[in-house]
C-alpha cells in the first residue's frame, strides 16, 4: 500500500476555494449539507473548562489522522473531534484490509498510520483550516459566530512508558502550544493568501486527553498514566474504558442470547485480564479528587471495541474488535451501571453504535462528547452526521425546547432537576429497553450490501459513486470522461515506414469514471465491501500519486502522477509511459520506451521517433487510457482532486 501523506496548507486551502466555487462542495462534501446550525436553537455543550458548538464529533479512529478528515467531520457538524491515537510506537504494520463495516463494524487498525510528526503537522493543519473556513466565511456564517467553537481532543495510548516517554512527552507540550508550526503553515501559503498570513489563531491546540490502553493494562498503571497527564502535563483526562468492565457472563447473556450473535466468539482471557469494574469505579474516585488538587477534571468513555476471536476471513489476525449497534447496547449498559456508582455530576463521553437513530437519546442521558466512527463508514458518509443534528433539531422543536440543557430536562419530564440528575432518569429509561430493540439485534444486522456477478476493470464500472462517501479518507473520486467506442491500433514502425492493424475495440460507456488518490488510501478495504461488484476500486481503479517520489516508492503498482498540469505519466503493466497536451499545437506528445509519437486530438499520427534501427511495435491502448485521464483532469481543474495532484510537488 502506499503510505499515507499530507499535502500543505496551501494546496488545501486551494482546494477547498476552488472546489466550494466551482461545485458548491468541499472535499467531496455538498454544501447543502454543510452544518451552519439551526436559527434560534442552541447545541452548545460543555466539555471541561471549553464549549463546543454541538456534543457531536467524529470518534478516534479512520475519519480523525488526516487534516482534510478533520474539516470533513467538522463540515458535518462535529466540534469536539477526538483525534486518532497517538503512540511511541509510531511504524506499525497494520494488516490490509483493516475495516469491515458492513453493518457491525469489525477492524484491526488500532493506532495512527503516521509518524509522531506528521500526526502532529496534520492536526496542526487542520486546526488552521478549520480558523481559515471561519475567517474567509466560507459556510455563509459570520466569522465569530458561536457556530465555530471547536474542541480538540487528543487521544493517546497505550501504556506508561510510551506515554512518559521524551517523544511523546514533546508531541504533548507542542499540542499545547503550537505557535511556531502554526506560524510556518500561515508563512508558507501561496501569495493569493497573504492577508491572512498574520492571522491570529489560538496556539493551544488542546486541553483533553482522551487515555486508552492496551487490553490488560493493569489498574495502578492506568491511574499512573492519569496522573502523569493531569499533573506533569496539565490535561483535563478522559479514561476510555472497555466493554469487559461488565464481565464475561453479562456480555456473552447480552450479546449472544439476547441480541442474537451467536456466531461471536469471546475470549475469556480479555475479561479476565482487564480492569474490572469495582476497581474501575475506586480508581476513577481517587483520580477525581486528585484531579480537583490540580484544578483539572477527569471522566469515562464508554466504550472502546469489544476484542472477539476472528471467525472470519476477511482479516489476517486472530483476533478483531467489534463496533456498532451490539456494542451500542453494552456500552450503554457499561455507562449507566458506572454511573449509578459515581454519581450523577460524573462527565461521561460515548462513542458506541451512535447513528441517526440513537444520537438524540444519547444527548438526553448527557453524553457528551457523542462520537461516532462505525456509521460514518457506510453510504453518505461524513454527511451522515448532519441527519444527526437535524433529528436533535426536530426532537427539541416537539419538546419546545431551544438549547440542550432543556431538553435533556424535559425528557425527564422535569424542568427542577438538575441537567446531570435529569440526563440519569433519561439513561434509565433508554437503557431499560434497549435489549427488546430490534435495531440492535442480529436478524437486524445480518445483510451485507448486495454484489452483482461483475468484475471491476480500470475503466467503466456501475458508477453508483457508493465508494467515495465512504471513504473516510476522500481517497475515491469521479473524472468526467467523453463515452467513446473507437478501434485500438497495432503500430509497427521500421525506419520510415509504418503500418498498422486493428487489435480490438478501445471503449467507455460511462461519462464519469471512478479513480483514486494512492497517498490518502491506506487500503482498508471499506469501498470494497460497499461496491457492488467484485475486486474492490482501490485495487481495481486508477491510482494517482502525489508526485514521483512516492509513485515511484511503490513501483509494484500501477499508478499515475501529474509532472506538469498538462503532462501525466503512468504505469501500465508495468510497462511506463508518457503523455504531454501541447495546446497552442492541439497536440498530443506520447512518449514509450521505444518510442515519440505526435498525435491529433482526433488520434490520428502525425510525427513519431524512435530509438535504434530496429523495427517497434506498440498498440494505442496505453494512450487512449492516459488520454483518457489526462482530459478528465484538465475538462474538471477546480475540483479537489485535480488542485491536489497538479499543485503538489512534481519533479
Amino acid at each position: 500500500m502506499a503510505e499515507l501523506k499530507g499535502i500543505p496548507l496551501g494546496v488545501h486551502l486551494k482546494a477547498l476555494v476552488r472546489e466550494l466555487k466551482s461545485h458548491q462542495s468541499i472535499f467531496g462534501y455538498p454544501a447543502r449539507k454543510f452544518f451552519t446550525g439551526f436559527d434560534d436553537y442552541d447545541f452548545s455543550v460543555p466539555f471541561h473548562d471549553q464549549t463546543a458548538a454541538t456534543p457531536l464529533g467524529p470518534a478516534s479512529g479512520p475519519h480523525t489522522q488526516m487534516a482534510h478528515n478533520i474539516v470533513l467531520a467538522f463540515l458535518g457538524g462535529g466540534r469536539i473531534i477526538e483525534l486518532k491515537t497517538v503512540q511511541v510506537l509510531d511504524r506499525l504494520e497494520i494488516p490490509r484490509p483493516c475495516i469491515y463495516a458492513p453493518n457491525v463494524g469489525f477492524n484491526v487498525e488500532w493506532s495512527q498510520e503516521l509518524s509522531l510528526e506528521e500526526s502532529y503537522q496534520e492536526y496542526v493543519t487542520a486546526w488552521v483550516l478549520i480558523k481559515l473556513l471561519e475567517e474567509l466565511e466560507l459556510l455563509g456564517v459570520p466569522k465569530g459566530a458561536p457556530l465555530y467553537r471547536v474542541v480538540f481532543d487528543v487521544s493517546v495510548g497505550y501504556d506508561l512508558k510510551g506515554i512518559t516517554s521524551p517523544r511523546i512527552s514533546r508531541w504533548l507540550e507542542k499540542m499545547k502550544n503550537a505557535s511556531a508550526a502554526i506560524e510556518g503553515l500561515l508563512n508558507s501559503l501561496p501569495r493569493e493568501f497573504n492577508a491572512y498570513k498574520k492571522l491570529s489563531i489560538d496556539p493551544q491546540i488542546a486541553r483533553s486527553v482522551t487515555l486508552s490502553t492496551f487490553h490488560g493494562c493493569p489498574r495502578n498503571e492506568i491511574e499512573s498514566i492519569v496522573q502523569y497527564l493531569i499533573a506533569e502535563q496539565g490535561f483535563h483526562v478522559v479514561v476510555k474504558l472497555n466493554p469487559t468492565i461488565l464481565g464475561y457472563e453479562l456480555v456473552r447473556n447480552t450479546l449472544i442470547d439476547r441480541l442474537g450473535y451467536r456466531h461471536f466468539e469471546l475470549d475469556p482471557r480479555a475479561f479476565e485480564h482487564d480492569l474490572q469494574f469495582d476497581e474501575a469505579v475506586e480508581m476513577m474516585q481517587r483520580l477525581e479528587r486528585f484531579a480537583s488538587r490540580y484544578g483539572k477534571r477527569v471522566g469515562a468513555k464508554f466504550t472502546n471495541t469489544l476484542v472477539v476471536k476472528n471467525n472470519r476471513s476477511f482479516f489476517k489476525d486472530p483476533l478483531m474488535y467489534v463496533s456498532g449497534p451490539p456494542l451500542h447496547v453494552l456500552a450503554m449498559h457499561a455507562m449507566h451501571q458506572f454511573r449509578q456508582r459515581m454519581g450523577a455530576h460524573f462527565p461521561i463521553s460515548f462513542s458506541a453504535g451512535i447513528s441517526k437513530f440513537n444520537f438524540v437519546p444519547a444527548v438526553q442521558c448527557n453524553l457528551k462528547p457523542i462520537t461516532v466512527c462505525t456509521d460514518l463508514l457506510k453510504t453518505g458518509g461524513y454527511t451522515r452526521m448532519y441527519d444527526y443534528l437535524k433529528n436533535l433539531k426536530t426532537a427539541m422543536e416537539a419538546q419546545g425546547t431551544r438549547n440542550i440543557r432543556d431538553f435533556i430536562r424535559a425528557g425527564a419530564g422535569n424542568q427542577d432537576l438538575s441537567v446531570e440528575e435529569a440526563g440519569m432518569v433519561n439513561a434509565e429509561a433508554y437503557v431499560g429497553q434497549l435489549m427488546d430493540n430490534p435495531r440492535y439485534h442480529y436478524q437486524k444486522n445480518r445483510k451485507a450490501p448486495p454484489k452483482v456477478n461483475s468484475h471491476l476493470k480500470l475503466f467503466d464500472c456501475l458508477t453508483c459513486n457508493k465508494c467515495l462517501s465512504v471513504c473516510p479518507n476522500a481517497a475515491n473520486f469521479a473524472l468526467p470522461a467523453q463515452p467513446v467506442e473507437k478501434p485500438i491500433y497495432q503500430f509497427q514502425i521500421s525506419g520510415n515506414q509504418l503500418g498498422y492493424s486493428a487489435a480490438g475495440t478501445f471503449r467507455l460507456e460511462k461519462p464519469f469514471q471512478i479513480a483514486n488518490i494512492a497517498d490518502w488510501c491506506n487500503e482498508c478495504g471499506n469501498c470494497d465491501t460497499y461496491c457492488p461488484e467484485q475486486g474492490g476500486p482501490f485495487i481495481e481503479k486508477p491510482r494517482f500519486f502525489l508526485n514521483v517520489h512516492t509513485y515511484q516508492q511503490f513501483r509494484r503498482y500501477d499508478g499515475f502522477y501529474f509532472p506538469s498540469p498538462h503532462a501525466i505519466v503512468g504505469r501500465l503493466q508495468g510497462e511506463e509511459y508518457r503523455l504531454e497536451y501541447q495546446s497552442e499545437k492541439g497536440l498530443f506528445r506520447w512518449r514509450t520506451r521505444e518510442a515519440e509519437i505526435w498525435l491529433t486530438a482526433e488520434d490520428q499520427l502525425v510525427d513519431w521517433a524512435v530509438s535504434g534501427d530496429r523495427e517497434v511495435r506498440f498498440s494505442l491502448e496505453p494512450y487512449y487510457v492516459l488520454k483518457t485521464l489526462l482530459m478528465g483532469f484538465l475538462k474538471d481543474p477546480e475540483n479537489y482532486p485535480a488542485v491536489v495532484l497538479m499543485a503538489s510537488p512534481k519533479e
